[in-house]
């Protein structure tokens, strides 16, 4: 793949997300080809059992997506949106699909759903179960909006 067609939008890395979990029954046998592939991205090696792939996005973001192994859990493939420098930028660039879409759309694929809530209460991810696959969605909830409004930081599949 060449650098120029590389460059995605939030909403392309997001498509390819799911698209790597539904085609993917486990990321242990994930290899870097099979990732590009299936993210549309050149993935590049960086140790055995660790390659991925990043970019600067519109708006005051990047994204990073990676496959490494975590510890005693085994190997993980993460989609991370981030911040660029010190400014906490507006959530738009990285919000379609939001987090009720691309949470339906795993739902859709036979995930059951449950949401976690760490200190006080407080909402920090839901996880999606099924045979051979967990999915971990973390969203980012804009200072003073509810969920209903969440975008999609973080998502991390096992």
């Amino acid at each position: 793949m060449n650098a120029s067609a590389a460059h995605v939008t939030a909403e392309q890395a997001m498509h390819g997300m799911l698209e790597l979990i539904r085609t993917t029954p486990s990321v242990a046998e994930l290899t870097p080809e099979a990732m590009g592939e299936r993210l549309g991205l050149p993935i590049k090696r960086l140790s055995t059992d660790h390659f991925g792939y990043a970019q600067p996005l519109t708006g005051g973001w990047a994204f990073s997506v990676e496959r490494q192994q975590v510890g005693t859990v085994g190997p993980r493939v993460d989609l991370i949106f981030s911040p660029v420098g010190e400014d906490r930028p507006a959530a738009t660039p990285i919000c379609t699909p939001d987090f009720g879409h691309f949470t339906q759309e795993l739902e859709r694929m036979g995930f059951t759903r449950q949401s976690a809530h760490g200190e006080h209460g407080r909402w920090t991810y839901d996880a999606f179960d099924r045979p051979g696959q967990h999915v971990e969605v973390y969203p980012l909830v804009a200072e003073g909006a509810d969920a209903a409004g969440a975008c999609v930081h973080m998502v991390l599949v096992r």
